[in-house]
């Protein structure tokens, strides 16, 4: 049987209508960012994280069908709890937490339902590519694939996977060697493409990926960028055999993941935006934009979070979106960040 994406599940809930509800005075004081249909009121407080746990970076941020939100970081080694993933209901309080083995290198989080199964894949950047239980039990583990064998002068270091239609995985070497590998939904290897290079097919830096279902092909979708830092990021097109199809027009800057609900999709990007885009790649909303230069925020991400400034993000990393519309970031920065976006009646 056919894997049922978490997206997908909740395709027919995008238009879902969001009724008012009484504020408390805090929210109220909340700042609201975005207009028109996408309007957000940007919360950075909204879950209560208990105090034998200290964020490190928020990489990778999910929310499963009961509205648990889980939160992958890379903890603090003066953390009481190391623990790296960390989940909260959906009204902020915490539930549980387990993952110690992932301190300092957890990276890329993805939840989709397989066989009624909800089913996390963890990408640790010296550990690999792990699937998971949401409980954390682990039904196969992949470390370094063999491709690698015959090539000791290649890096591998990944960051993320996409999953298709028929559970196969795409796992992006985004910190290596920047190769895309191909396995099926039980861990068998299928192919490796792409690989460093501007030209179409070279995945330059591939750090998110994101399978495409909404139109007539599934597609393969590459957040690509300059390894240098000096030219804005890309978004590419493969087919699910690995060949280029398309460059896609949305501008972004330094795009590092996706999460879709409906025909809308969201890019965090690192240079302190959320992206929010249709099925045509046009952008409908760019979402706390905080950027002024590269200098000034990547000195921003070393503070702590009362040096930030309300409304405005720093460097989204990841995302995931409620059922209701509201959108979830978790943000690369030092003593980490989780944003709740909640969605708000358009006006």
């Amino acid at each position: 049987p056919m894997p049922t994406s978490r997206r997908r599940f909740l395709a027919a809930l995008a238009t879902v209508s969001i009724a008012p509800r009484l504020l408390s005075a805090r929210e109220a004081e909340l700042p609201v960012v975005g207009e028109g249909k996408y309007r957000y009121r940007f919360n950075d407080r909204w879950a209560r994280l208990p105090s034998q746990i200290q964020w490190g970076l928020t990489h990778g941020v999910v929310v499963d069908r009961n509205r648990h939100v889980h939160v992958f970081h890379t903890s603090r080694k003066e953390s009481e709890s190391k623990d790296c993933v960390v989940v909260f209901d959906a009204r902020g309080n915490f539930v549980r937490s387990w993952g110690p083995q992932f301190l300092g290198g957890a990276h890329g989080f993805d939840l989709i339902v397989e066989d009624g199964r909800e089913i996390l894949y963890i990408t640790d950047l010296q550990k690999g590519l792990f699937k998971t239980t949401l409980a954390g039990e682990v039904i196969w583990h992949v470390g370094k694939p063999d491709w690698y064998k015959d090539k000791p002068e290649l890096k591998y270091r990944p960051s993320n996977v996409a999953v298709a239609p028929n559970g196969d995985v795409y796992l992006s070497d985004g910190y290596g060697s920047y190769y895309i590998h191909h396995y099926t939904r039980n861990g068998r290897y299928v192919r490796t493409f792409g690989g460093p290079g501007e030209a179409t097919g070279r995945t330059q830096h591939p750090h998110g990926l994101f399978v495409d279902r909404r139109g007539a092909e599934p597609l393969l979708v590459i957040g690509e960028n300059d390894p240098r830092g000096e030219k804005p990021g890309r978004l590419q097109a493969l087919n699910l055999d690995g060949q280029h199809r398309r460059f896609l027009p949305t501008p972004v800057r330094s795009p590092r993941h996706f999460d879709q609900l409906g025909q809308l999709a969201a890019i965090p990007d690192l240079d302190a935006r959320v992206t929010l885009v249709d099925e045509n790649y046009q952008t409908v909303a760019n979402l706390g934009d905080g950027w002024t230069n590269k200098t000034e925020v990547r000195a921003l991400r070393t503070k702590t979070s009362d040096h930030f400034t309300p409304g405005k993000f720093v460097c989204p990393h990841d995302a995931a979106f409620d059922e209701d519309g509201s959108l979830f970031v978790a943000e690369w920065v030092a003593y980490g960040r989780l944003v709740k976006l909640e969605k708000l009646p358009a006006t």
